[in-house]
Formats: structure tokens, sequence, C-alpha cells
């Protein structure tokens, strides 16, 4: 984990939060949601919500707020290894790689399907990662798995791989039941303590799909903690404008909070935006442009407000290869992620495509980059061997020599795994390599798979 900045970057006055929220109370209260399962819609009217003529959840602001109290700021995800347990809602950062890619890209861009064996490469890659807390979920959607097969068989992979807490599957209810099953065998505390998460997506606008619904009653019902996420593209599933897009995200998403209390009072849960922004040139998501990193820091400071765990997707990034575009829009996204205060970043390692693909060379990458924003979030000591005034007072010709040097460089400089101590000469003698090729360098002394060559297309298509 990551501890978060002193002082949070807040883009919203105090008011602008307060309209906000307001806005997405009353979306709830006068349009609500279109609830796509019978059971969870019988729960909600139970407790007081009602039913429009075109089928929507009407959901009363006081019994919103209500549930909104009701969500714990603060609870402990816990590990088959107690050691990686962890703390969510405090004032830390913690990651989890990526989510949900169908392909794998190899250093120059070019994709296959996602197989069984590069989910277990990913999954092996994020329990030996110092800096990955939870080890992950859909990895990748391996094409060698048949659907019905995969809830039970990665979430075995995640098991068996690391000790580290991790998603299960949200294949609907029956999905859900599997992987928490599958989890159960290794955790038997599982029925008493939170230990598996699961990412609910709302379907925007306004709508949580039967198969989301019945997935995340299963979790609920089970005392296990659920990450719900709105699917947020501005101009096409949300509005156009920054604003307007926050309140529909936080109506969704405020709506899913009101379900899970009334399912289960002080049920665990975490909120916040996966996408957000859009590329409306293709009709297009918006993963990596600045709107991504605007929405972290809206949803931080709004869920701060709320007194609920936040969640954003930053390392992310629209190139398909991991190349200089994806270096500052994966660098921007996680350190407003950071400046946000998110508790937890997920899809925050080996994202290339706008999510599509994902990427050994910049799982490595994105390794690098959260290493410099922990540098940054590790605050400076100022004792009196620290300030080192009587080293100063010397003068000393070359600090090099001097054994306050020796005894503080290694934990005061940070050094990079990707960038290694090469003069001119020595890197035009290497062959000029960049960084995704130290990236595969470091993937083959780890002994990962190499991407093989893509077969001919014969469609056009990459």
């Amino acid at each position: 984990m990551i501890a978060h900045p002193r002082v949070y970057s807040e883009q919203l006055d105090p008011a602008d939060v307060d309209t906000i929220i307001g806005g997405a109370l009353r979306i709830l209260a006068g349009t609500g949601m279109l609830i796509e399962c019978d059971e969870a819609v019988a729960c909600l009217l139970e407790a007081g919500c009602s039913r429009s003529e075109t089928g929507r959840i009407r959901f009363p602001e006081q019994l919103c707020r209500q549930s909104i109290e009701r969500a714990p700021a603060r609870w402990t995800l816990h590990a088959r290894e107690p050691g990686y347990s962890c703390d969510v809602g405090g004032p830390a950062t913690l990651l989890s790689p990526g989510y949900g890619s169908a392909f794998v890209a190899d250093e120059r861009g070019r994709r296959r399907s996602a197989t069984m064996a590069d989910f277990r490469h990913f999954a092996r890659m994020a329990a030996d990662a110092e800096l990955i807390d939870i080890t992950g979920g859909l990895l990748v959607e391996p094409a060698d798995v048949d659907p019905a097969a995969r809830p039970v068989e990665l979430t075995r992979a995640l098991i068996e791989t690391s000790g580290k807490p991790f998603f299960g599957s949200v294949a609907g209810g029956e999905g859900a039941a599997q992987s928490l099953r599958m989890a159960a065998e290794v955790l038997p505390e599982i029925n008493a303590q939170p230990y598996v998460l699961g990412l609910i997506n709302i379907n925007s606008p306004l709508r949580l799909d039967a198969r989301m619904a019945e997935a995340m009653l299963v979790y609920v019902r089970a005392g296990q903690p659920i990450v719900l996420t709105p699917g947020i593209l501005m101009g096409i599933t949300a509005p156009a404008t920054v604003g307007g897009a926050m309140v529909q995200a936080f109506a969704e998403m405020i709506g899913g909070v009101t379900l899970a209390q009334v399912l289960e009072p002080g049920a665990p849960l975490i909120i916040g935006t996966g996408g957000f922004g859009a590329d409306l040139r293709v009709g297009g998501s918006g993963f990596g442009k600045p709107e991504q990193a605007l929405s972290a820091l809206l949803c931080g400071q709004i869920a701060r407000r709320l007194a609920i765990p936040c969640r954003c997707s930053p390392a992310v990034t629209g190139a398909f290869a991991p190349d200089a575009r994806a270096g500052y829009e994966s660098m921007m996204t996680a350190l407003c992620g950071w400046q946000a205060g998110a508790h937890l970043c997920m899809q925050s390692a080996g994202i290339l495509d706008f999510i599509n693909a994902m990427s050994y060379e910049k799982f490595a990458i994105d390794l690098e980059i959260w290493g410099y924003i922990r540098r940054i979030a590790t605050p400076p000591t100022t004792d009196a061997d620290a300030l080192a005034l009587d080293v100063i007072a010397a003068a000393p010709h070359n600090y090099m020599a001097e054994t306050h040097t020796l005894a503080h460089f290694r934990q005061e400089t940070y050094s990079p795994t990707l960038a290694p101590p090469l003069t001119y000469e020595d890197w035009v003698e290497a062959g000029m390599p960049d960084v995704a090729e130290h990236a595969r360098v470091l993937m083959h002394k780890n002994q990962l798979p190499q991407t093989v060559e893509p077969k001919e297309q014969t469609d056009g298509n990459p």
C-alpha cells in the first residue's frame, strides 16, 4: 500500500460537492433506476422504494441518506495469509492489477487472445510484486477456458498463486456462488469476515442488469465486499459535461449503496468510477484522457464527503503499445488517483488499448510508475541524523565518500528498475534500448512467457 498525500487534491468547493450529491439524490427519487432482478426489487419496495409506470425503482432521499450512513467508512479485507490483509478506507492506496482484458499485447502492440497460461502468469506477477496488494480478479479473459468453467478455474488459480486478497467471479448469481464456494475451501472464516471482492458494474445509464444484480445479492448476503462501478462515458452513456456525468455516476452508485444496505445493513463496499471520459470522434472510451484523471480527483473528494471508501482506474491508457503515450497517460492517471486519496486503484498495472489488452512489458513499467509515486508519498525525516548539519558544516569536497552517504543513500534515493545506470556510450553500444525493451528483459529474467507472433489476419482487424 502507498500512503495517501498529506493534503488531497480537490477540484470542487464544498458547495459544489453538496450540489452534485443533491442532484444524484433527486435523480434517484424522481427518475429512479431500472433494477433487473425481481428479488432485489422486492427488497427495495419493502424498504420504502416505489416503482414508476416504466418499471424504474424510485429511491426516497431519506432511505438513501440512511444507507450512506450505514455503509462503513473503514473495514478490513482479510487475506488467506494474514500478513496480506488490507485496511480499506484508511489513509493509504491499495493496488490491484488489470481487470477484464480479452487480449495480450506484445511490446509493439500486436495482440492475441489471452489464455489460461497468461492468466496464471499475470497472477504470479501480481503475487510477487511487493507493490500489488490485491492479486486481482479477471486479470485477462482466457479464451481457452469455457466461460461456464471460468468462475471456478480462475478462482482456483488466484488461490493457488497467492495468499493475497482477490476478486471473485461476478458471472451472475451462480458464477458468484461458485467462486465463493471455491474460496470457502481454503478460507473457513469467509462467512464471518470479508475476504473476496466482487466488482459490480452498473450498466449506465441508470440500469443494474440481472447478471450483476444477482451476483451482488450473493456477495452482500455472504458478507463479502462489493465494488460499485458505473459505466460512465461522457456524451455516450452519460451527459457530455463533467458535472452532469458526476451527478449520474453518483446517482447510480448511491442506488447501489442503498440496495446493499437494505440487503445487509453495514455491508462493506467501495464506490468509484472506472471509465469516465470518452472520445466522441470515434464513439469510444476515454481511458487515459485528462477526464479519466479528473474523475478520480472528483470521485475521491465526493466519496470523502459520503464517508465511503473510493476506487479509481489509474495507470490506464488508450495507447496500443507501451510507448511514450502509454507512459504519460499512465503516470497522469496514477498520480491523480494517489492525489485523490483513492483507497483502491484497480487496473493499476498492465493495461493497454482502453483496457482491451494486457501487456507483460506494461505491467513492469506500471510497477515502476508506482515505485516513483511511493517514493513521492514517503515524507522525509528531519531528525538530527537526517538533517546532517555536521556533515554540511564540514564542507566535504565529495559527499560520495562520506560515511553519512553510505549509511543513507539506499533508503533515500530511488533506484529505477527500468532505467539502468548507463552512460550515453553504454546505451548506444547496447543498441539504444527503450524502456519497453528493458521491461522485456526483466520479463525474461522472471521466466515469463514470450508473447507469440500473431497469425496473419484476413479481416484487417488487429
